[in-house]
């Protein structure tokens, strides 16, 4: 606390010495200014005390002029009245003398005179209301250079006082100053040694600074690293991201394309169950047909047989003659199965005319199938089927079986051909 109640004295005692020193160095100037101006004041009032002696001098010399002027002008005065006189006394000579051109010659000369005199006597007047117009300039002017004298010694006896408190004001505050530089010297003395101190305490300070930026530089550094971490952190999760995006896009495409496949294999075994139906329906009736044919190839064959015994009388049905009846050759022409090797008869459409033994389809189509007893479903893709048009639907009751090459319809293909 004493150590800074100093410090604050010895700060005011320095400014107020500055401050001092600043006034006395003013005051100093002044005083040389106000010198300068007391010595051109001095040297103004020579100059007007010149040009007042010169001014008295003129002003005699016009008021002699302006005597002799009066005297002259009197004098002129005294001629006029003595000519006066003259001319009236000569006044009968001349009535006398009329005819006497001398006498007219010098009356002439006088008249000249005369007007002279008054011309001279005019412009003396004249010179000398200039010159009592000059004197009055000249006193006027004489008045305000006195008064300006008088003011000028006024103003030079004020700086003298001026001068003499400012000297009296200078001794002082060199006094001030002296005793100022005393404490000044006594609070540097003060100053130094709280410097010491104070330079000791931030010796200290700065060590304790300098550990803590080590330690602050150690931290930025981790901070630095931690940030760079998390920087790749960030990007990797973005990278994550946009190959986790790419992925559910890879997947979403790919569970497009399988739930279209399944879709197209849903479609495509809806139509295989309806073709393996329909294919069911086409064996069943194959295997009635077979089974009709076989009864008949053991029919013809027991009726080959029997053809050595006489045939009995043929009886007459509601239905037609019977093939019974009816010679073996005629019955054989009229029944002539295929063989078991041939395979069983196929369905012919009114549409398309086939063999007597060939598919609707052709071959192809039945191997295509897995055969008249194959139940495994059609593999053919669905624009196959659509191609090759609906599967049959299902087959009738089987009609009567004719010889080969005659057509032997169906209740279905009587129907689409009666449609047709």
């Amino acid at each position: 606390m004493n150590s800074d109640r100093l410090q604050r004295n010895l700060e005011t005692a320095g400014e107020k010495n500055t401050l001092l020193q600043e006034s006395n160095a003013q005051l100093r100037q002044q005083v040389e200014g106000w010198a300068e101006r007391v010595s051109e004041l001095e040297a103004e009032m020579q100059r007007c005390e010149i040009a007042y002696s010169g001014m008295q001098q003129d002003v005699a010399n016009k008021d002699e002029r302006i005597k002799s002027l009066t005297d002259r002008l009197l004098r002129m005065k005294a001629w006029d009245s003595d000519l006066e006189e003259e001319a009236n006394e000569k006044g009968g000579e001349k009535e006398r003398i009329d005819e006497n051109g001398r006498g007219n010659v010098t009356d002439t000369q006088g008249h000249l005179q005369k007007v002279q005199k008054l011309i001279y006597a005019a412009k003396l007047n004249a010179d000398l209301k200039s010159l009592d117009e000059d004197k009055d300039r000249v006193f006027a002017k004489l008045n305000d250079e006195v008064k300006a004298k008088d003011d000028l010694q006024g103003n030079i006896e004020e700086l003298e006082k001026e001068k003499l408190s400012l000297q009296s004001d200078a001794e002082h505050y060199s006094d001030q100053v002296q005793r100022l530089q005393q404490k000044l010297q006594i609070m540097t003395e003060m100053y130094q040694e709280n410097e010491l101190k104070l330079h000791r305490l931030l010796t200290v300070e700065e060590k304790e600074r300098l550990q803590k930026e080590e330690k602050l530089n150690k931290a930025d550094k981790n901070i630095a690293l931690a940030m760079e971490e998390l920087n790749n952190y960030r990007q990797r999760a973005e990278e994550m991201e946009d190959e986790l995006e790419k992925t559910k896009q890879s997947y979403q495409t790919q569970i497009s394309a399988h739930e279209k496949k399944a879709h197209n294999n849903w479609l495509a075994a809806r139509a295989a169950e309806r073709e393996l139906a329909d294919i069911r329906r086409e064996n069943a009736l194959l295997r009635q047909k077979y089974n009709f044919v076989a009864q008949e190839h053991e029919f013809n064959f027991l009726s080959s047989v029997l053809t050595v015994s006489p045939p009995p009388p043929a009886e007459r049905s509601s239905y037609g003659p019977s093939p019974l009846g009816r010679p073996a050759s005629e019955t054989r022409a009229f029944l002539s199965p295929p063989t078991l090797m041939d395979g069983p008869p196929a369905r012919l459409s009114p549409r398309v005319p086939h063999g007597p033994m060939e598919p609707p389809g052709g071959p192809g189509d039945l191997e295509r199938s897995g055969g008249p007893h194959s139940d495994s479903g059609s593999s053919s893709p669905t624009w196959d089927r659509d191609r090759r048009g609906p599967p049959p639907g299902p087959a009738g009751p089987p009609g009567p079986v004719g010889p080969p090459g005659v057509c032997v319809y169906t209740e279905r293909e009587r129907r689409d051909s009666s449609g047709t």
